[in-house]
Parts: C-alpha cells; structure tokens; sequence
C-alpha cells in the first residue's frame, strides 16, 4: 500500500522537474501574455488617470487627468490630479488650471524649469497642495493633491 501512494508522488516530482526550468525559460514569454488579458490594468495611481482635456498654450500642450481617488476598497476622500506639460517647454511655466472644469480655476503652478523650482497657488477648497513636481522624459508632471467631496 505504501508503494502505491508514492507512485503518484515520484510521478508528480518528476514532472516538477521538468515544469521549474520551462517556467523560468518562458517567463518574458508568460508576463507578456499574462499582461495582455483584457483584466489587466496599471493602476491609476501609477498612471495619472486617464485624460480628460488638452489644450495648446505658449508652443506647449497642457494635459489634464481625471482626478484619481483611489483606495483598497472604494473611492478616497483625499487624492490627486496629474497635469503634464509637454512640447516646447519654456524656463518657466505659468498657468493657471481648471481641473473639475466648472469655469472657475481651481490652482495656479509657477514652474521654473531650468531649478526644478515649483510654487502652487491655491485658489480652491477642493485642493490640498502640491505632491509632486518633477521632469520627466520630455516633459513636466504636476501632481496636486484634492479632496473627493462627491464621497461622503
């Protein structure tokens, strides 16, 4: 009785031998196929949220997310809306952004790009203050934070 239930596991071993290496092997192979499911998706707090508007100013083009209120279970009170400026960046970038698109702005971002040097005007209750700055490939990525007065 003994020999019969280790016949299974000597089976199992064996193949487990052989199963190791071939997932090791075909590992870029797998993630591909693995990240191409349609259930797979970066998390927003990773990307920015999608795009709502761009618009063209001063040679560059300034685009708008959505703001990203996400949490482990739910929506946030706090979070964030990215904005990029991308094209012909100039030395320094005055704007004043509307995020929630209801005709009133919102903040106003001075960026000197030659300092990394960025100043965050608040001119809304919703916004919290600046979380992040900063250069990125060709372009400038702003993060303001704002809070989710929509959850209660």
């Amino acid at each position: 009785m003994k020999s019969l239930k280790s016949i299974p596991a000597y089976i199992w071993a064996v193949f487990c031998m052989f199963l190791i290496p071939v997932t090791f092997m075909g590992n870029a192979y797998f993630a591909r196929e693995l990240a191409i499911l349609p259930f797979m998706k970066v998390s927003p707090v990773y990307t920015g949220g999608d795009s709502i508007r761009s618009y063209k100013q001063d040679g560059m083009t300034v685009t708008i997310n959505k703001p990203v209120f996400e949490s482990l279970i739910g929506k946030s009170t706090k979070g964030f809306v990215q904005v990029k400026f991308s094209g012909k960046l100039p030395s320094i970038i005055k704007n004043t952004i509307d995020y929630n698109n209801d005709g009133v702005a919102d903040f106003s971002l001075t960026i000197n790009t030659l300092s990394n040097d960025s100043k965050l005007t608040v001119l809304s209750k919703n916004v919290t203050g600046l979380v992040v700055s900063s250069n990125v490939k060709s372009y400038w990525i702003v993060r303001v934070g704002v809070l989710n007065l929509t959850e209660k």
